[in-house]
C-alpha cells in the first residue's frame, strides 16, 4: 500500500478552484471527483451559473475516455485467448488487405502506430454518414507511415478494433464491453447512448466547429443537438461513451487495484501492466516541440515532462473537456467532467495538479 495520503484540508483547493472555473466562465459546469483504494474521498459538482441543474450523478460525454475502456474489454479477451493482439486485424477484415494496407495489428491500433491519418468526423455527420461509412472511409485512407514506426493520434482506427472484435466474437461491441468490463465493475452509467434512459442526466455539450473554441464560438443550440445526436450514432469505439464520474472512479479505482475492485478481477495484474507501461520511447513520439511530445501506453496515456505524476501513473483525457487520471504511486484516482468540446487542457491540468499539492 502507498504511504502517501491525501490531505482533505488542502484538498479544498482543488474545488474551490473549480468553482471558480465556473464563476469565471472558464467551463460551464465541472464534476470532480478523487478516489484512492479504499473508495471515493471527495465527488462534487459546480452546476452552471445559470441554475441548470447538473449534479454530480450527470452522464457525460466521455469522449476519447472511451479508449481506456475498450482496451480493457479488448485486453479481457486476448488474456483468455479469444483474441489477439498481434494478428493482422484483415485476419477478420479483409477489407483492410483489399485496400493494399500493409499487416495493421489492434496493438498498432491502440498505440496509435498504424500510420493511418483522421477521418474528417464533421464532414462525415454533414453527410448524414454512419458506422459503416466511417469504417469505409478509415479502410480508405492512405498510409503516410510503416506500422510501428511512427506515433500519430487518431481516433477512427479504434473502428478497425471494434470491426475485428465483433466479427471473431460474434458479439456487438456494447455488448462486450457490458459483458466484459462495465457490469463486472458496477459500471451502470456507462453506455454509448444516454438519450432513451438517461435523457434527465444528460449533460449538455457545448459545440463549436469541432476544431474551434466552443466558448466564442459556440453553434445554434438546435443545431449542436442535431450534431451531437449523429455523433451519439456512430457508437465510435474510440470516443462515443457518456458515463458518470461515480463509474469512471470505479473504473480508475480497479486499474489502481492492479486489476480488480470488491473482489471482482477484470483483468490479471501482469495485462495491467502491460497496458499501462509507455510504448512512445525511443524517439517514437518525439515531436519538434519535446513539450509536444506523444506519451502514449497501450490504449492509455502516460505522464509528460511538466506533470507532478509519479512514472507509474496513466490516465486518458477527452475531447469534450474530460480526464481520468491513476497514479498508482500516491494511491490516487481523479476525474473532472464538463462539457466543452475542445477545452484546452490548463483548466483541467490546473485542477490535478491542485490535487496533486494535497498528497502528503
Amino acid at each position: 500500500m502507498p504511504a502517501h495520503r491525501l490531505d482533505t484540508v488542502a484538498l479544498d483547493r482543488a474545488f474551490t478552484l473549480a468553482a471558480r472555473q465556473v464563476e469565471e466562465g472558464t467551463v460551464p459546469f465541472v464534476i470532480l471527483g478523487v478516489a484512492n483504494a479504499s473508495g471515493t474521498i471527495r465527488l462534487e459538482a459546480v452546476p452552471p451559473r445559470d441554475g441548470t441543474p447538473i449534479g454530480a450523478a450527470a452522464v457525460c460525454l466521455l469522449a476519447s475516455i472511451t479508449k481506456p475502456i475498450v482496451t480493457t474489454a479488448v485486453m479481457r479477451l486476448v488474456q483468455d485467448g479469444r483474441f489477439s493482439l498481434t494478428a493482422p486485424l484483415a485476419t477478420w477484415l479483409p477489407e483492410l488487405a483489399d485496400a493494399g494496407h500493409p499487416p495493421i495489428t489492434a496493438w498498432h491500433v491502440m498505440t496509435h502506430t498504424t500510420g493511418l491519418g483522421e477521418v474528417d468526423i464533421e464532414q462525415l455527420l454533414a453527410q448524414g454518414g454512419g458506422r459503416a461509412e466511417l469504417l469505409r472511409r478509415t479502410i480508405a485512407l492512405p498510409q503516410d507511415a510503416a506500422p510501428g514506426s511512427r506515433f500519430k493520434y487518431v481516433t477512427c482506427t479504434w473502428e478497425l478494433v471494434a470491426e475485428a472484435v465483433e466479427r471473431a466474437t460474434g458479439t456487438p461491441l456494447d455488448r462486450l464491453l457490458r459483458d466484459e468490463v462495465l457490469d463486472p465493475l458496477g459500471m451502470k452509467d456507462t453506455l454509448f447512448d444516454p438519450r432513451p434512459d438517461r435523457a434527465a442526466r444528460r449533460a449538455p455539450v457545448t459545440v463549436g466547429g469541432w476544431d474551434s473554441d466552443p466558448l466564442t464560438e459556440a453553434l445554434d443550440p438546435v443545431l449542436a443537438e442535431l450534431l451531437l445526436g449523429g455523433y451519439i450514432g456512430l457508437r465510435m469505439a474510440g470516443g462515443g461513451l457518456w458515463s458518470t464520474a461515480s463509474d469512471l472512479l470505479r473504473f480508475g479505482r480497479a486499474m489502481l487495484g492492479r486489476g480488480e475492485l470488491d473482489g471482482m478481477r477484470v483483468l490479471a495484474p501482469a495485462f495491467v501492466d502491460l497496458v499501462t507501461r509507455e510504448v512512445t520511447t525511443d524517439g517514437l513520439g518525439v515531436a519538434e516541440d519535446r513539450l509536444a511530445d506523444g506519451h502514449y501506453a497501450t490504449g492509455w496515456g502516460k505522464r509528460g515532462p511538466t506533470s507532478p505524476a509519479s512514472a507509474s501513473s496513466f490516465g486518458h483525457g477527452g475531447k469534450s473537456g474530460t480526464l481520468l487520471w491513476v497514479d498508482p504511486e500516491h494511491d490516487l484516482v481523479f476525474v473532472y467532467l464538463t462539457g466543452v468540446w475542445g477545452l484546452p487542457d490548463p483548466p483541467i491540468d490546473a485542477a490535478l495538479n491542485a490535487v496533486y499539492a494535497a498528497v502528503r
